[in-house]
């Protein structure tokens, strides 16, 4: 038999105590981590990926990387003009139907240093098969030479099937109303084969036609 003094029975109680204590926090321990497992689980439903490996974005379409979107845009019909005088490089551009003046100049590689922007309307919008010249400072323009968006010059005419309604206005006897008539007639008929023609649209007799007859073409 082992006999142990007093010393060595109170170190035994204390280890057995010291045991007893530290069972009883691992297990203690154990049940708490079990029990918010099942609670975590039993609240949360799996998400299911139709095609396994491919991680789902949640960014919306627009924002994903390589991704285009394509939102508001409407078709427009390419056009060619001609734009010469005081640009880089002068010449036939191609360019989209509703575009302006500053777009062509800018698509000619932009205006020189010599140009002179302030006689020409920049925000006028391209016709297709038209020419656009930009001055120089201090140039004298021919008759023949008609700037973007100016008033027509002495001898010039006005082209019924290409002019917008600010140049329509220029002639006599035709003020905002009937201009943008002008406009009308020659979209749904696919444009004026005589000059003569003028005289069916609403408003415009042959008193009116006789007054602008001599300034205006068809070219």
């Amino acid at each position: 038999m082992f006999h142990f003094d007093r010393i060595q029975q109170k170190i035994f109680v204390i280890m057995g105590i010291l045991i007893l204590i530290l069972s009883g926090i691992l297990i203690f321990r154990e049940y708490n981590y079990r029990g918010r497992l099942s609670a975590d689980l039993s609240g949360t439903s799996p998400q299911i990926w139709e095609n396994p490996g491919i991680v789902p974005s949640n960014k919306p379409a627009e924002e994903q990387p390589g991704k285009q979107v394509r939102s508001g845009e409407t078709e427009r019909q390419i056009i060619k003009v001609y734009i010469t005088g005081k640009v880089k490089n002068p010449g036939v551009i191609t360019m989209y139907e509703g575009d302006r003046v500053d777009d062509a100049i800018k698509l000619a590689g932009g205006a020189l240093p010599d140009a002179d922007l302030s006689r020409i309307n920049l925000a006028m919008k391209v016709q297709d098969e038209d020419m656009y010249y930009v001055p120089g400072i201090g140039e004298e323009i021919p008759d023949e030479i008609l700037l973007p968006g100016s008033q027509q010059s002495a001898g010039s005419k006005v082209n019924i099937n290409k002019a917008d309604q600010a140049q329509l206005e220029t002639l006599p006897g035709i003020g905002p109303a009937k201009a943008q008539k002008i406009i009308e007639y020659r979209e749904k008929h696919g444009g004026f084969k005589t000059i003569e023609e003028i005289m069916n649209v609403s408003g415009i007799g042959e008193k009116t036609y006789e007054a602008l007859k001599d300034q205006i073409d068809i070219r």
